[in-house]
């Protein structure tokens, strides 16, 4: 009997240990920056997104589906819903990214055949009368005035819309660029055809090219809700700055991101093979939630 409790002893603190780690590991919040997150899964796909964008009216996120070595085209996932829907782009026409104008409520698709408008009502998508006829790859709409840029061809040029209207003039700041983002101030931040980063200062005459990086990586790049530009490179988060060449990392998530963007909640949303997460800010003193401690595997 003796050796029977001193066993039984020795059991219980192994499996207190065991129950602890387990709840500490459901209850696991990251860091990016200086603000501490709790991922969500809400959406499996059979895929993996990139081209990521947030309509800030519905948080409906759009976003295009990669499957293997062919695109899917532009796809839909509605707030709050079960599974992704393809928009009914007609077969004549590529969808190739989106854009929200947040102060007009309209939402671009840029297509191998110009600009079209999206409708949540419409059950078919046309290009009848698109803006303009160009092959637009990236499209970027700056916060501060409205002002709509694309990226063209297989060169991808970038043009600005003159004046609302359906008239393009080349940006010579960046001539060239996968992607690119221009915070509040003008500094322009950017992906070049070369595979490098950028920036282009309204401090300084020329772009600057940032180091650490490697030429065989693609950037995912986008502006936060504080306009601070954040790249995204393999399964870590990056900041970057006008002051410095060398980029701050901010997060590590363990995974590779294939799409990145930022609600008006500060939520951060992240795609990757298969998911897509919505990662939440929390308060680094709150304690986790009943649900977080569950015992089912125990």
């Amino acid at each position: 009997m003796r050796n029977l409790k001193q066993t039984f002893a020795a059991v219980i603190p192994v499996l207190f240990i065991f129950i602890a780690q387990d709840s500490a590991e459901k209850c696991e919040k990251t860091k990016i920056g200086n603000e501490y997150y709790k991922r969500h899964l809400i959406a499996t796909i059979d895929g993996y997104p990139t081209g990521m964008v947030i309509d800030p009216r519905t948080e409906n996120i759009f976003f295009i589906l990669h499957k293997r070595n062919y695109t899917k085209g532009i796809h839909l996932l509605k707030h709050g819903a079960l599974g992704i829907k393809e928009l009914p782009v007609s077969d004549d026409v590529i969808g190739q990214c989106v854009g929200i104008d947040e102060a007009t409520n309209t939402i671009y698709i840029g297509t191998n055949q110009g600009l079209i408008v999206y409708d949540y009502s419409r059950t078919e998508i046309t290009a009848e009368r698109p803006i303009g006829d160009d092959d637009v790859r990236n499209i970027f709409i700056d916060r501060a005035d409205g002002q709509m840029y694309i990226a063209t061809g297989t060169n991808h040029e970038i043009f600005k819309f003159m004046n609302g209207s359906a008239a393009v003039k080349r940006y010579d700041k960046i001539p060239k660029a996968y992607s690119f983002v221009l915070d509040s101030k003008g500094n322009a931040f950017y992906e070049y055809v070369d595979g490098r980063l950028y920036f282009f200062s309204i401090d300084y005459y020329e772009p600057i090219q940032y180091k650490g990086f490697t030429r065989e990586l693609k950037y995912i790049l986008q502006l936060n809700n504080n306009d601070e530009a954040i790249v995204a490179v393999k399964g870590s988060l990056f900041r970057l700055f006008t002051k410095s060449i060398l980029p701050v990392k901010i997060g590590q998530l363990g995974f590779k991101i294939t799409g990145m963007a930022f609600d008006h909640k500060n939520n951060i949303i992240i795609g990757t093979k298969n998911k897509i997460y919505r990662y939440k800010p929390v308060d680094n003193n709150e304690s986790c939630s009943p649900d977080d401690y569950f015992m089912s595997s125990i």
